[in-house]
């Protein structure tokens, strides 16, 4: 089974409950491993991120709970880190100095808004369809182009381990409304970018939040989880919890899809480092 859940937000940043509740919920699924991952702070105006003076607190208390878990959960410091290129240099600055175990990079924000803030396109469906035609002129292959630039220079940036939710911009395409994964063009770009992070040696994550959401499917879809074994890709499961309930969520799910597609090892955080070991 798998025993691991490094992708999770607490009270820090958009998630729900304290960090401890995270740890027990993990111990009554059965997990060997949690990994702590709350949003890095950003340097313009939001409501979802860490607060940079935050910061300390949330270090001690992880460090705090690692030694009273001890022999019962390992626990890792990490950290989601959201990629905007134009922003990264400032933001790595405010979290350099703080020793993570481990950095998963994510992207959810292409271009600005008319406001000239950086647009998120995965808050709500209202919003993504604002900024389609706001700022891509209802060009649904130029902004899908766009999100998979930067997820490969996310993976050139080389400052992370893990990429998050690779294909996050179909959040809201479960039926199919804006795009084809079929079509030729979305294929190629999900190709390229495999074959960054293949260059770059990231560890892809199997997200089962997709499961939760509107698209009712996992980041990455199984056709993009193939492609990632061929390409000798590694893997991790991780759930995106922002509730303690959601610590192991649809990971039934994810491990018969993972041995379908003939996966039978994900990547495993130890003291010498992220291995890969058998489920």
């Amino acid at each position: 089974m798998l025993t691991t859940s490094y992708h999770t937000h607490n009270r820090y940043c958009d998630g729900e409950g304290e960090i401890a509740e995270y740890l027990e919920a993990a111990l009554d699924a059965g997990l060997e491993a949690i990994g702590i991952s709350s949003h890095s702070p950003l340097t313009f105006p939001n409501d979802f991120a860490m607060r940079a003076g935050d910061l300390p607190a949330y270090c001690a208390e992880v460090e705090r709970l690692r030694k009273s878990y001890a022999g019962r959960l390992r626990v890792h410091l990490g950290m989601e880190f959201d990629f905007i290129p134009e922003y990264a240099a400032p933001m790595w600055e405010i979290v350099a100095p703080f020793r993570f175990e481990f950095m998963i990079g994510g992207v959810h924000f292409i271009g600005h808004d008319a406001a000239g803030a950086p647009w998120a396109f995965d808050f709500t469906r209202q919003r993504f369809e604002q900024g389609l035609r706001e700022i891509f002129g209802g060009d649904t292959r130029a902004l899908v182009s766009a999100y998979y630039e930067r997820v490969r220079s996310l993976a050139e940036w080389g400052r992370v381990a893990i990429l998050a939710h690779l294909d996050h911009i179909k959040t809201w395409n479960g039926d199919g409304r804006y795009f084809s994964e079929d079509e030729g063009w979305y294929r190629d770009e999900v190709e390229a970018t495999l074959r960054a992070c293949a260059q770059a040696g990231l560890i892809v994550e199997v997200n089962t939040s997709g499961w939760r959401g509107s698209s009712a499917r996992p980041h990455p879809s199984p056709w993009i989880i193939r492609r990632c074994l061929d390409l000798e890709i590694p893997l991790v499961v991780t759930a995106d919890a922002h509730q303690p309930e959601h610590i192991a969520a649809f990971y039934a799910e994810a491990e018969a899809m993972l041995r379908e597609a003939g996966c039978s090892a994900t990547a495993v955080l130890r003291e010498e480092g992220w291995r890969m070991e058998r489920f």
